[in-house]
């Protein structure tokens, strides 16, 4: 009776003990599809833990965000992160956006562009922090080396949270993004706020984009209504000053694999910006395996996730 009461009591403890806001993460190698409540909002993600998962290690974590419509599923099944994942042992978590309906038309809320996360000022960058937070409480995670990427809407929200979670973020690798915009012409643009800390950054546009011009100004093709959008060089322009890197760049123009790589380095703590502009490709992820219905075709000849992985292994916290 004695033995009852105390396993009775342990189990309670046990339970205070868990997270009020979350779900448990398995510790073993798979798939999980997980939520925590943020803002009084119940937000989900996927999480998948590499085989070489080892409670004793601590692994490199990086966050994929979909692009303005997708959500995670869709991510983790179009850019070949999971393969990656798997092979270089790293932690990949995919959160989803928040919209009307279940799973689908999802977006992040960068003050600007279309969506139900900007209409309804869902508090994106917060989510994320508790969503870090949660995974470092679950999972042995390095904080050296916490990495972001994302598509579109996804990579406009990378360049905000690297900004204001400077401190967390080693590195961060936006596609097809801009660093900021504005809903109208007589509006200010609306930017990241000033890092604390460097933050490396590679940055993959299409020269053919039509979404997210790589020279900047009006869209000239929008899910919602058109916005104007900071170009490539500004971008450039807000991380190398954060950075403090050279001022005069690298130039590589690759006329067979079709793009120019432009690389500011020797910022604060070894960090880096560099840009690929791809010649021949639109608003689309370089090398993708399974395009988006309505997307542009990827190019065939720049693969931005091996190309991400490389630079985020190069550049972890200082």
């Amino acid at each position: 009776m004695r033995l009852r009461s105390i396993f009775i009591a342990l189990t309670i403890i046990g339970v205070f003990l868990l997270p009020a806001h979350s779900e448990a993460i398995q510790f073993e190698p798979g798939q999980y599809e997980k939520g925590l409540i943020h803002d009084g909002i119940r937000r989900t993600y996927i999480v998948h833990i590499p085989p070489q998962c080892d409670p004793q290690k601590a692994l490199p974590l990086v966050l994929v965000f979909h692009g303005g419509g997708g959500n995670a599923k869709q991510a983790l099944d179009s850019y070949g992160l999971v393969e990656k994942a798997d092979s270089e042992g790293f932690v990949l978590v995919t959160p989803n956006g928040t919209g009307r309906l279940k799973n689908r038309l999802l977006t992040w809320n960068v003050g600007f562009g279309f969506g139900y996360a900007m209409r309804h000022n869902i508090d994106d960058i917060g989510f994320t922090q508790k969503l870090i937070k949660e995974i470092e409480d679950t999972i042995r995670i390095d904080p050296q080396r916490i990495f972001a990427t994302g598509i579109s809407n996804g990579g406009i929200l990378c360049h905000f949270l690297a900004a204001k979670l400077s401190g967390k973020i080693a590195a961060i690798a936006p596609v097809v993004a801009t660093i900021g915009g504005k809903r109208s012409i007589g509006e200010q643009y609306i930017l990241p706020s000033q890092p604390n800390e460097a933050v490396s950054v590679i940055a993959f546009n299409g020269l053919l984009d039509e979404h997210i011009p790589y020279s900047g100004g009006l869209q000239k093709k929008s899910v919602g209504k058109r916005v104007w959008v900071k170009s490539a060089q500004e971008m450039h322009s807000f991380w190398t000053k954060a950075n403090q890197c050279t001022s005069t760049p690298h130039i590589e123009v690759n006329k067979h694999d079709e793009y120019k790589k432009i690389t500011y380095d020797k910022g604060i703590n070894d960090s880096e910006v560099i840009q690929y502009l791809i010649f021949n490709q639109g608003h689309a992820w370089p090398g993708e395996k399974k395009p988006r219905w309505g997307a542009d075709t990827p190019s065939k000849t720049v693969n931005a996730t091996e190309l991400m992985w490389e630079f985020f292994k190069k550049h972890p916290k200082q």
